[in-house]
């Protein structure tokens, strides 16, 4: 299965860009994997857990694999991530 992906354009200001970049060379990631992150985020706290399209971009795929191992499902991982995020 493809995803297709939709450009979109932000603006940020000097300060909030620069603390962007600097999160994103000490972590390894790209800043739009952390801006893909932090818009999911936004909208399970806004809308609740009952997006169950944002899961897959919150939570990594389950690999086949994993599937086998005694790891909670990807929907119970879901439901408390969304849960601590609500209790901080």
């Amino acid at each position: 299965m493809t995803k297709s992906n939709t450009p979109l354009s932000v603006r940020l200001d000097r300060t909030l860009a620069e603390a962007l970049d600097r999160h994103c060379e000490q972590t390894g990631l790209t800043r739009s994997h952390v801006v893909q992150q932090g818009v999911a985020q936004y909208l399970v706290a806004q809308a609740g857990p009952t997006l169950s399209s944002l899961a897959e971009a919150v939570l990594p795929a389950a690999s086949k694999q994993a599937a086998r191992t005694a790891r909670p499902s990807r929907q119970r991982r879901f439901r408390d991530y969304v849960r601590e995020k609500r209790r901080r």
